[in-house]
């Protein structure tokens, strides 16, 4: 009895081992790091990023994609422009954000070849209404929580996820470009 536990406590500890590892901004001299997030004091803007798995309803379409939260504070007293291709992530390529319409049609399909939960039950009016109500409230909350780029006004705050290729989440790490400056992350 005394060996199973064992065996078991080993079992387990060797388990642990092979669960993964967040992301993890590491230190260096153009960023702060504090609590996971990676904190780049710019000019005009301060960011916050990390990796943060989407959470809420639409997080089924959202795991087709690699997640990143980016919230960021204009600081200057004039409006200053996001642009979409000022966020890029670097493995051995380089990944731009996916575009909304992309992450917004990844949901239309997965409607479209999503599976009854009972495939021999009749499909009625009603069935197919809360059906079609589900997919409008993750449409509307995948397009809020989207990280919207453009104009940031002055003591502004924009927040929001950046969808990526789901393959970055393969690696051991990755370096985030954001507006020029070079985060590197890592699993620890």
């Amino acid at each position: 009895m005394k060996r199973d536990f064992w065996f078991l406590g080993l079992a387990l500890l060797s388990l642990g081992g092979c669960l993964l590892k967040p992301y993890l901004p590491q230190p260096a001299a153009e960023y702060s790091v504090e609590e996971g997030w990676a904190i780049i004091d710019a000019d005009s803007l301060i960011l916050f990023a990390r990796p943060q798995a989407y959470s809420g309803e639409a997080q089924p379409v959202a795991a087709n994609f690699f997640t990143l939260y980016l919230r960021v504070k204009n600081k200057s007293p004039r409006t200053v422009s996001l642009p979409r291709g000022g966020f890029s992530i670097s493995t051995q390529q380089q990944h731009d954000p996916v575009p909304l319409s992309l992450v917004l049609g990844s949901l239309q399909s997965g409607l479209f070849l999503n599976e009854p939960e009972d495939p021999f039950a009749p499909m009625t009016a009603e069935t197919q209404d809360l059906a079609l109500e589900r997919a409008r409230e993750r449409y509307f909350e995948l397009m809020n929580g989207y990280f919207s780029f453009g104009d940031i006004l002055p003591g502004g705050v924009k927040e929001g996820y950046l969808f990526y290729n789901e393959r970055i989440d393969r690696t051991d790490s990755f370096v985030f470009d954001a507006l020029g400056t070079r985060v590197l992350f890592q699993r620890r």
